[in-house]
């Protein structure tokens, strides 16, 4: 598979984006995996983990390795299709939970927009988890031509049934304009392979002469199915896999090797449609969050190691993504490993940029936006190599009064504990070939690998506490510390960094709009719809009485009697 990447790459002259003569918008396909971990794909050194087409797509492309989403689903998705972070457009609080009258408000305009107003034709495949209580927030009604996947969080992999709160329907659709279908008769197809399918004919009927696609893939795969059958994958794929005495983690793997083989199956297709169409195609591959990994609730077994925690939390497991770019633009830096910060809402500006093909014409249009992303189009061609990003917003939740934000080299946290009381703030290791170990990471496998030395005793400060503050709140040196072993937070040559940290955090805050967080709306039941999960009322109007603000503040001093 790593010749087929070559090959395609040697076809492509190295000409810039906008290369000599006549400018010809790029085609761009993001593909989007939910909840992969940091150590669940071999470009970052696990040998346990077969992907060998996104491993060659990492390795011909640029890899993104100091990259950062939000740690939940709904949050990344709304600041990549925004350009501005999940804490200005109110979904900052956990997830779009099925039967909330929840969405992203329709005052934001979303990529798919901005894109088609340049002349793209948008197509979305998979999972959108932005909201779908009335039409307006759907897909095809946000920009997209036509939609087929799911609108919620999660669903059987095979049945496509999502239940919640007893209700239980279908969450498969095809939609098309106005136009909404739900496919009932497609019982049966296991959603990677559908997906893959569904994208393949997008390409193949694609006219690529007339104007360029923007083909987004937010992938189900890997995250977990419903309660009962967490796990899913096809028989002849999960019998291939023996790198784990776990069956679990075995399913959990082959999984990844159904998206792996999605993914080539698009590449392929774009390879069909000829020189001209792949040797002009961005593409870009991300998670969404980090993984999920044993201990949270059994339902999945992703692995983030060495990296420490889990999707949902604001260590790096959380939201360190895996990432990568890669195309024509980007040939020199073509099997480069990029530690320049970067954030999920920098897709956006680094897109437009490069489909108009003038960097002070885009920066103009975007200005009246007011987009938190930055354009990464000069650092990810090699045109400059310093990311204009010296801080990234990793999250406030003003709900659970939890918020992380990194500086430079430094990463501050205050009450990370309140998710899943703590249980989830240790460092999870994959089980390896017999339950006596582990999955063994040894250093130097691969170049974007990150390796930490054996974890400290305990008599080192591995708690989110300060003594001198007694609040639950820490400090890393990233760039020295990635899997956050060491908390600095009473370092006294370090509290002017601290103050800095929180002179940020009050800034954001200012900017911060509220928090959303509706109850289930019992309206919303399938019963009333042919068991099918679809919009529900004829008002778009999201309750603005279930909203919560906080105080920047009493959000920042908070007393350690209150945060318990």
């Amino acid at each position: 598979m790593l010749g087929f990447f070559q090959v395609l790459l040697l076809l492509i002259s190295s000409t810039a984006v906008q290369g000599k003569g006549k400018f010809t918008p790029p085609n761009i396909v993001f593909l989007l995996a939910d909840d992969l971990g940091w150590n669940d794909v071999g470009f970052h050194g696990s040998r346990q983990v077969r992907t060998p087409v996104i491993d060659s797509l990492a390795n011909e492309g640029l890899i993104l390795n100091k990259y950062y989403t939000l740690p939940l689903c709904t949050p990344s998705r709304a600041s990549l299709m925004t350009g501005k972070h999940a804490i200005r457009v109110g979904l900052q609080h956990k997830v779009i939970v099925t039967g909330q009258r929840l969405a992203l408000p329709l005052h934001f305009k979303l990529l798919p927009e901005f894109l088609n107003d340049l002349g793209y034709e948008s197509h979305a495949v998979g999972k959108w988890h932005l909201g779908s209580f009335h039409k307006s927030y759907l897909p095809t009604f946000r920009g997209f031509k036509t939609f087929y996947g799911m609108y919620y969080g999660k669903a059987d992999y095979y049945n496509h049934w999502e239940s919640e709160m007893g209700m239980a329907g279908l969450d498969w659709h095809f939609d098309e304009g106005k136009n909404l279908s739900d496919l009932h008769s497609e019982y049966g197809l296991y959603s990677t392979r559908a997906f893959a399918a569904r994208s393949e004919k997008i390409i193949e009927e694609h006219d690529f002469k007339s104007k360029p696609l923007f083909l987004y893939v937010p992938f189900q795969a890997p995250h977990s199915g419903l309660d009962h059958d967490p796990l899913q994958v096809p028989r002849d794929t999960e019998s291939q896999v023996n790198e784990t005495w776990h069956i679990q983690r075995r399913k959990y793997l082959g999984m990844l090797s159904e998206l792996d083989t999605a993914v080539g199956r698009i590449m392929k297709s774009l390879e069909n449609k000829g020189k001209e169409v792949i040797e002009n195609t961005i593409v870009v591959f991300s998670s969404d969050n980090g993984g999920a990994p044993n201990g949270l609730q059994q339902w999945n077994w992703g692995s983030n190691y060495p990296l420490r925690s889990s999707k949902g939390h604001y260590y790096e497991g959380g939201l360190r993504a895996v990432g990568l770019v890669w195309g024509k633009p980007f040939e020199q830096r073509r099997g480069q490993v990029s530690t320049e910060m970067m954030h999920i809402t920098d897709w956006l500006p680094t897109f437009f940029e490069a489909a108009v093909g003038d960097k002070s014409k885009a920066e103009s249009t975007l200005k009246e936006y007011d987009l938190d992303g930055f354009s990464m189009l000069d650092m990810l061609t090699g045109k400059n190599l310093t990311s204009p990003r010296s801080e990234i917003v990793l999250n406030f939740d003003p709900l659970e009064n939890t918020k992380a934000i990194r500086v430079g080299r430094y990463k501050y946290l205050l009450n990370p504990n309140n998710r899943h009381d703590g249980r989830l703030d240790d460092w999870f290791e994959a089980p390896g070939e017999s339950p006596e170990v582990n999955e063994t990471l040894v250093a130097g496998t691969t170049p974007a690998q990150i390796f930490c030395e054996k974890r400290p005793s305990e008599n080192v400060n591995l708690k989110c506490y300060s003594s001198k503050s007694t609040k639950l709140e820490c400090l890393y040196d990233i760039e020295n510390d990635p899997c956050e072993y060491f908390n600095l937070i009473d370092n006294d040559s370090l509290q002017n960094v601290k103050n800095i940290m929180l002179e940020r955090i009050r800034y954001w805050e200012s900017l911060q709009v509220p928090a959303m967080r509706p109850p289930l709306d019992p309206e919303s039941d399938p019963k009333h719809f042919g068991y099918a999960w679809q919009p529900w009322t004829n008002d778009p109007k999201i309750p603005e009485n279930e909203v919560y603000n906080c105080n920047p503040q009493h959000c920042i001093e908070v007393s350690i009697k209150s945060e318990l």
